[in-house]
């Protein structure tokens, strides 16, 4: 396994004639799941349908680390210890698989492949103008009628202004009880699935880091931001080269794995690769700030909820945000989005420095896509990469290098995993089951619906 300290910029730097795939360049395969100890079964049968001959297999690369560059050619790609397939299949393959999906044989389920984004870039510039607006004056007001609130002002101290960053730490690390925690992660390995992250990042030196690039052509280092970002709230230090703390579990071992390009998107298989090389390596924590749209009445994908499943018997909790389609400013309340809505995932929205549920946060509108806690994910600070990422589309958002204040369910979710790695550390008899229930039943309750905000803010 390789592990470093630090990386030099020549080694971690992307290369300018790399050209970064968009979404529409992205054309997605199927999944297919296979029904437990009937693999065998099911290649044969994929083989003699479907015409299925090269196949690759994600127990042939070192810690199950699929290099998909090296397997571009293949026609099926098996990740071995999920059980799951993907496969790139021309018209007359799916034609020929589709009476496989209903017929009872070794395929558990064929679904499409999605394509994922990075949860938290942002809303359109125009709009972020108007919302801001919206915002302040929404703030205005509730600070006068809410002065008094047992939720706000007694949370904060009986100030009636809410959460603030401090000279000493951030808004969300106070909410939750981080700042006063003397837990460290120690001995917890976290991994966050993005887009990468900073390996030279100086609140970072000597910290244990393993790190790959499931996205072909681009190395680790993140030219997003979104990635370094979250590895920040989740992971980072105790006390930063400068300003306030931002990070939770600051002596976690940490695996940063790039399953997002540096535009902040990729087929879904990418996030399987990253899925599996973190359950592979042992890691008690998977945070996903990533997904895609789910339709009103749209059930969750079979194949990583299978995933999920299997992760939380090797005993890693998958945490996964649950997405920023909603604007509840205008009536509008979106579904959890993919693959938070899976029941094994646990799902995290937003609240903001009021603990109100933050105006983008997906909520539980579907039946089997529910909202399983809340964290911090308003007008939140932690690291990013320097230089400054460069502005991606689709909404070319300019960053500051070093730190950056952004907002999104993407934020609230490392700061649900930095948290389970904390009382992972209290705690290391816990299966993975029994810290999704330690995190559940220490969240502080709030008094909006639980379909908004699950079992409430989470705590240490």
């Amino acid at each position: 396994m390789a592990r470093r300290t630090r990386r030099s910029s020549a080694s971690g730097a992307q290369s300018e004639n790399v050209t970064t795939p968009t979404s529409t360049d992205l054309t997605p395969g199927i999944l297919i799941s296979f029904k437990p100890g009937a693999s065998k079964e099911a290649l044969s049968l994929l083989s003699n349908t479907a015409g299925v001959k090269n196949v690759a297999y994600s127990n042939e690369f070192s810690d199950s680390a699929v290099d998909l560059a090296q397997v571009a050619q293949a026609g099926m790609v098996v990740f071995d210890t999920l059980g799951i397939a993907v496969m790139d299949a021309d018209p007359d393959q799916e034609a020929a698989l589709a009476p496989l999906a209903t017929a009872d044989n070794a395929l558990a389920i064929i679904e499409p492949e999605p394509i994922f984004f990075a949860f938290g870039s942002g809303p359109p510039a125009d709009f972020e103008a108007y919302f801001r607006g919206y915002k302040d004056a929404v703030d205005h007001l509730y600070e006068k009628l809410l002065a008094d609130s047992s939720v706000v002002s007694e949370a904060a101290g009986g100030t009636g202004q809410g959460f603030r960053d401090t000279e000493q730490a951030t808004w969300g690390l106070t909410a939750t009880g981080v700042a006063s925690a003397r837990s460290s992660g120690r001995g917890v390995r976290v991994a966050i699935l993005d887009t990468g992250f900073d390996l030279d990042h100086p609140d970072f030196r000597g910290r244990q880091i393993t790190d790959r690039s499931f996205i072909a052509g681009q190395a680790v280092s993140d030219d997003n931001g979104h990635g370094t970002h979250c590895v920040g709230t989740a992971c980072g230090p105790r006390s930063p080269t400068k300003g306030r703390r931002y990070g939770i579990a600051h002596e976690a071992e940490i695996f940063v794995g790039k399953v997002l390009s540096n535009q902040g998107s990729s087929l879904g298989r990418s996030t399987l690769a990253g899925m599996e090389w973190a359950v592979t390596n042992q890691c008690h924590i998977v945070s996903m700030s990533l997904g895609s749209r789910v339709a009103p009445g749209q059930t969750y994908l079979n194949a990583f909820e299978s995933i999920a499943r299997e992760a939380l018997r090797r005993n890693t909790l998958i945490i996964a945000a649950a997405g920023n389609d909603s604007r509840r400013s205008q009536n509008k309340v979106c579904p959890v989005g993919s693959p938070a809505n899976c029941p094994s995932i646990m799902a995290v929205g937003a609240v903001d420095r009021f603990l109100r549920t933050a105006d983008f946060s997906n909520g539980s509108t579907n039946p089997d896509g529910r909202v399983d806690i809340a964290g911090p994910g308003v007008d939140i600070y932690s690291s990013a990469p320097e230089p400054a990422a460069t502005p991606q589309p689709p909404y070319f958002r300019t960053w500051s290098a070093q730190y950056d204040t952004i907002s999104g369910t993407s934020m609230a979710t490392p700061h649900v995993a930095g948290i389970a790695a904390l009382l992972r550390q209290e705690n290391p008899g816990l299966t993975a089951g029994g810290l999704w229930r330690l995190l559940v039943a220490k969240a502080r309750t709030l008094p909006q619906p639980s379909g908004d905000v699950g079992a409430g803010l989470v705590q240490i």
